[in-house]
């Protein structure tokens, strides 16, 4: 990969894309691991992905410190937990041409959740014990296998009416802690390739770039506009990954 020019500019523009989903921009979450699976195994592009993850969930952290709903956090993180070591185990149990196909069945979810959230707010909730842990386990269960709980995770939140900071403080809270808690899990399971995130630790340099950048852009750009070029982008790699598996 250090001989790759394509290979390292997919690198430095995930490490980017990393930033720019915690600085606001959390729509491209679904993007993050099929960029980099076009580089390298669905199972090798996870584990790439989350120290680049880690390092941009805290100073997300930092920035919305204290506003978090720990409510809600401790409705989920148990079960959450359990349900990222689940996605672990599929990530390790399944091919990678399976894994590719999943990965693009997912991405086509990630879309129907985008048109699905805008309706949510407007549903009557009823909220029930279990609830918090139904949803924390899936939203572990996708973190686990493709580091992108946020669907379920954002999806629940939305029915909890919380304010903006406050909805954007738990999401970097609850992802920061769930993340460290894979670290074992994904090391364990050889998912870590302790080798190559070394060669790619500059990369993480690009994390607080993007996390910059989507600052001074959030306030410019047109969301609808925005929400079209992410969908658009999101079909684009699934297509690509089901072409590789084909």
């Amino acid at each position: 990969m250090n001989a790759d020019p394509f290979a390292l500019a997919i690198v430095a523009g995930v490490a980017f894309l990393v930033g720019f989903t915690k600085g606001g921009f959390g729509g491209l979450g679904g993007l993050l691991t099929p960029i980099l699976a076009i580089i390298m195994l669905p199972a090798e592009a996870t584990g790439v992905l989350l120290p680049m993850l880690i390092f941009g969930d805290w100073f997300a952290v930092y920035t919305y410190r204290g506003e978090w709903d720990m409510r809600v956090f401790w409705s989920m993180l148990p079960a959450a937990a359990v349900g990222s070591v689940i996605g672990t185990w599929l990530l390790t149990a399944v091919s990678p041409n399976a894994l590719r196909l999943i990965l693009a069945g997912f991405i086509m979810l990630l879309v129907a959740y985008k048109f699905a959230s805008d309706r949510l707010q407007s549903w009557r909730y009823v909220p029930a014990p279990w609830h918090g842990p139904v949803v924390g386990g899936l939203a572990g269960l996708f973190s686990g296998l493709f580091n992108n709980g946020g669907p379920p995770f954002n999806a629940f939140l939305l029915l909890q009416k919380l304010k903006p900071r406050q909805f954007i403080a738990t999401s970097a809270i609850f992802f920061a802690v769930l993340n460290l808690v894979k670290i074992p899990f994904f090391f364990f399971a050889g998912i870590l390739n302790w080798a190559l995130m070394r060669d790619l630790v500059w990369a993480l340099l690009l994390v607080p770039l993007g996390i910059f950048a989507a600052r001074r852009v959030v306030l410019r750009l047109d969301p609808q506009r925005f929400e079209g070029v992410i969908i658009a982008l999101l079909f684009l790699s699934s297509a690509i990954l089901i072409w590789q598996t084909l």
